[in-house]
């Protein structure tokens, strides 16, 4: 995504300003001025004004940049840092005293460079946004997640996605994306423990008792909040069809992952082939590197994903404690619409979400 696509997303699209300002926790009674030129020149691609002061100022970049002009934007979002604690503002605008500088990049910049974006040091101020090639789904980026990718490279390992699955089904995120859409509604507050031991076991999905994974898919993927309740994004698509949401997700942020064990079993129709044989393969093809929350674990990422491929989309079968894998389609393969109806066709998911539905109409 070039550096120009992004400004125009911000500009012409409300829901991801709503999204940034959700990131921020402000209202949306918000002005967003383009391009806000500053002392030596300096011009800042955005500044967020809330109720006359200034909350934010926003460093754009491209998802095709270099090192050079990636530590170029950190340094900026360290300018934009002095402005604040200096009180400059050309417009004669106030500061917030709870000011963010805010580095804002697409999410290939973590994927598909050969620099580890866990490997510097940002000013305090600084938050790092990521916009999603795919969806356009802006998250915030925390510490956590850039100490796991420091560890990564530290490893060793291979960065070909950044979002993480694991111990989940995406039937089940949605399900809990819905009904932390429904409980957004009735203002209630969340705790992950009570809301999972009270109601969301009686669902009965294959990790029923490990829901919390599932809250973890659904920060890392951005569609839920630091206070458990659904992004502006997420509460759009909790509002999808299950074959809708499925395809999206795997299109926004499966599909380096998907592409891995598909290149695996090697467009075979039947495959013999056990989980530490699987991750064996990818890892010899990046030259003995694990990647990350793939091949890591000794295999249980690997049969996590065999579970998501065979239970939310239906596209390979196996019996558990069974090597032999049927392959009984690509989703990379289909469009949107052709995997939503192979999905609809072979997906285990219904069971689940009208077992969701009829547990919620008892409440």
């Amino acid at each position: 995504m070039r550096e120009n696509r992004v400004h125009d997303l911000i500009i012409q699209d409300k829901t991801i300003q709503q999204g940034i300002n959700s990131l921020l926790n402000i209202s949306n009674n918000t002005q967003y001025i383009h391009e806000d030129t500053y002392i030596n020149g300096i011009t800042a691609d955005f500044t967020i004004i809330e109720n006359g002061q200034i909350r934010a100022i926003v460093e754009c970049k491209a998802g095709d940049i270099g090192v050079t002009d990636y530590v170029r934007g950190i340094g900026q979002s360290l300018q934009y840092e002095y402005f604040y604690d200096e009180k400059i503002s050309p417009r004669g605008f106030e500061y917030h005293n709870e000011f963010n500088s805010i580095l804002l990049f697409p999410s290939s910049v973590v994927k598909d460079n050969s620099f580890n974006i866990g490997n510097f040091k940002y000013p305090l101020s600084t938050l790092l946004f990521e916009i999603n090639d795919t969806n356009s789904i802006i998250r915030q980026i925390e510490q956590k997640e850039l100490d796991i990718l420091k560890k990564a490279s530290l490893d060793g390992l291979v960065t070909i996605s950044q979002y993480y699955f694991r111990d989940t089904r995406i039937y089940e995120a949605y399900i809990l994306l819905k009904h932390l859409s429904y409980l957004s509604h009735k203002h209630t507050t969340i705790n992950r423990t009570t809301l999972e031991k009270e109601f969301l076991r009686k669902i009965g999905t294959q990790n029923n008792r490990n829901w919390r994974n599932t809250f973890i898919t659904l920060s890392s993927l951005g569609l839920i909040t630091s206070q458990n309740l659904p992004s502006p994004f997420g509460f759009t698509l909790s509002h999808l069809p299950f074959e809708e949401f499925a395809s999206k997700i795997l299109f926004s942020y499966m599909e380096p992952y998907v592409k891995e064990l598909y290149e695996v079993f090697n467009y075979q129709n039947n495959i013999q082939i056990n989980n530490q044989e699987m991750k064996n393969l990818i890892y010899q093809k990046y030259n003995n590197r694990d990647v990350l929350f793939l091949t890591e674990s000794d295999g249980r990422y690997i049969s996590s994903w065999l579970n998501i491929l065979r239970d939310d989309f239906g596209c390979i079968d196996f019996q558990p404690r069974n090597s032999n894998r049927t392959i009984i389609y690509n989703p990379l393969e289909l469009n949107e619409l052709s995997l939503q109806q192979y999905i609809q066709k072979n997906s285990q998911a219904y069971e689940y979400i009208e077992k969701y539905t009829s547990l919620l109409r008892s409440l």
